[in-house]
């Protein structure tokens, strides 16, 4: 009987909403994170860098900017934040190391000390063949 009620309290209070104040659905985040990688580039370049959080508040600008425009939904925003954070941009003599398909970010003689791989690009996310969540890999 409590379950009935409810749910019939819950159905009542849907039907109620005005047609478009349904939450909207989360955007895909990995689908944006191609377009946001070629923003950022455009504007942040990860080889000139002076330091890293250098590099990284050039890229939140960027990503803020996306987000505001409405070509970054604004719950992506987070997730591809740590892209730019977690790479090797603006850091000297660092690297992103592969070590059982695990990326950090370490100074190369560090990688190589623990038996790790330097990674193909300056970023976690696609260093190494598979990302350890799955996150942002095709």
């Amino acid at each position: 009987m409590k379950i009935a009620l409810t749910l019939a309290l819950g159905l009542l209070a849907l039907a109620a909403l005005p047609a478009g104040a349904t939450k909207p659905v989360k955007p895909d985040c990995a689908a944006a994170l191609s377009a946001v990688v070629t923003n950022v580039a455009a504007a942040c370049d990860c080889a000139t860098a002076s330091n890293h959080g250098q590099y990284v508040h050039c890229a939140v600008k960027v990503v803020k900017g996306m987000a505001t425009d409405g070509s970054l939904g604004k719950s992506c925003k987070g997730s591809v934040l740590r892209v730019f954070a977690k790479s090797a941009c603006g850091k000297a003599d660092a690297t992103t190391c592969c070590v059982a398909g695990e990326c950090s970010v370490k100074k190369t003689e560090v990688c190589a000390k623990r038996g790790g791989t330097p990674g193909a690009t300056p970023f976690c996310t696609d260093a190494c063949a598979a990302s350890p969540s799955g996150a942002f890999v095709d």
